[in-house]
């Protein structure tokens, strides 16, 4: 269908079907399988904290994989090595459902993750490949409204396979969705199948060096990726320690944890589609700035509630879903705004944002893990110290805000 056309036919039906899938390999992979934590953690013979690791060791694949699929897309062509990221998350996500100790899981899952990490860089490239001007807008923003649907799906399913079949069985459920996920990739126009004509050459480790140093060493791409990097890392503190303290701090069973997840996420969703309102009228800088107030008081509440009045479910609910709302309201802006600065090489850009957001969340989620203690106070101070950071990453965007690359 030619991107001018107006109205959506059966095709561009699974096409979007299709982009919103591939995007989804990180979130379903975390989110469906948060619930089944405890359950994998007392099967296994781990500690709390080992198995915690197994979500920040998840993300570091998801770094390492950014920095690889997106070059082997433009050398071979998008659709080729789509098929074979997602076919390599399938074999991965059904092996980590085989693990027998936590040092398997541990390599099962960054293998997984760096499948996974292949859905969401050539996703975004397929959609410019594909779709023109208002066409790829239109189809960026319903995929994005579509992903922002996935944490409020993905824990209650995982919470009911876990109860019904065993934690094994999220595994097998992310298998399953990439299979209908690649049974889509025929859908895809054969343009985007081939190697891209405006590819110049092999990628080499100083190509990706030098991305490195030009796009940090810009102050206010440095802004946008404090900002948006420390957000993140205050959500993924969150996600590592959520199926356990939910349990231990509110006492609240794994059949209903998806909903309780949920509840929370609603904030996100919220966030995000006033984001995509107020831009218009605030700038993308201001709808991040006052994102990032929004998360610092959430999460300064959060932490006189946890020192004064621990047990209030209702209190840290709302909370937190306020602090979800400031992550709405910052995400989206971030990590457009940095990539932005380099329209000329915007694929090493997202690239470079990609690889220093999932490397943070993955360390500052296992140093979550490990400080974990049966309550709220470790996690909680964590997310107020990301928050922090995040504002001053939103300070370092203001004062440079007239500099372009």
């Amino acid at each position: 269908m030619s991107s001018r056309t107006s109205k959506f036919t059966r095709r561009d039906v699974i096409t979007f079907a299709t982009l919103t899938g591939l995007l989804a390999f990180v979130p379903i992979s975390t989110d469906l399988y948060l619930p089944a934590i405890p359950a994998m953690t007392e099967e296994l013979g781990s500690s709390i904290s080992q198995s915690q690791l197994t979500l920040s060791l998840f993300m570091l694949g998801v770094a390492c994989g950014q920095i690889v699929f997106g070059p082997l897309s433009d050398q071979f062509g998008r659709l080729p090595v789509i098929r074979v990221g997602t076919l390599t998350y399938i074999a991965f996500s059904l092996l980590s459902s085989l693990a027998w100790n936590i040092e398997y899981m541990w390599l099962a899952r960054v293998a997984q993750g760096a499948a996974a990490a292949s859905g969401a860089v050539i996703a975004r490239a397929l959609i410019r490949d594909r779709f023109e001007g208002d066409r790829a807008a239109q189809m960026m923003a319903l995929t994005g409204a579509a992903m922002a649907s996935v944490p409020l799906i993905a824990p209650t399913l995982g919470a009911y396979i876990t109860v019904e079949f065993g934690w094994r069985f999220t595994f097998v459920a992310q298998s399953v969705f990439a299979v209908l996920v690649y049974l889509g990739l025929s859908s895809l126009h054969s343009e985007s199948s081939g190697p891209r004509s405006d590819s110049k050459g092999k990628l080499t480790l100083r190509d990706i060096a030098i991305s490195f140093r030009d796009c940090l060493g810009n102050p206010k791409f440095l802004g946008y990726q404090i900002a948006g990097t420390l957000s993140f890392c205050g959500l993924f503190i969150y996600l590592s320690t959520v199926s356990f303290f939910l349990k231990d701090v509110f006492q609240v069973p794994t059949e209903y944890f998806g909903l309780a997840f949920a509840m929370t996420v609603i904030g996100f969703v919220i966030g995000s589609l006033l984001s995509s309102r107020l831009v218009m009228k605030w700038g993308q800088d201001k709808t991040l700035h006052r994102g990032t107030f929004v998360c610092l008081g959430a999460n300064a509440l959060v932490l006189l509630l946890t020192l004064y009045l621990p047990s209030s479910t209702v209190g840290f609910a709302i909370l937190s879903i306020l602090f979800f709302f400031g992550i709405g309201l910052i995400s989206a802006n971030a990590s457009m705004g940095a990539v932005s600065l380099y329209p000329h090489k915007a694929g090493a850009a997202s690239a470079v944002y990609g690889c220093v957001h999932s490397l943070s969340s993955a360390t500052v989620g296992a140093i979550a893990g490990l400080l974990y203690a049966g309550r709220l106070l470790e996690p909680v101070a964590l997310m107020l110290l990301c928050s922090v950071g995040a504002l001053l990453g939103s300070a370092l965007i203001h004062r440079f805000r007239h500099q372009t690359a």
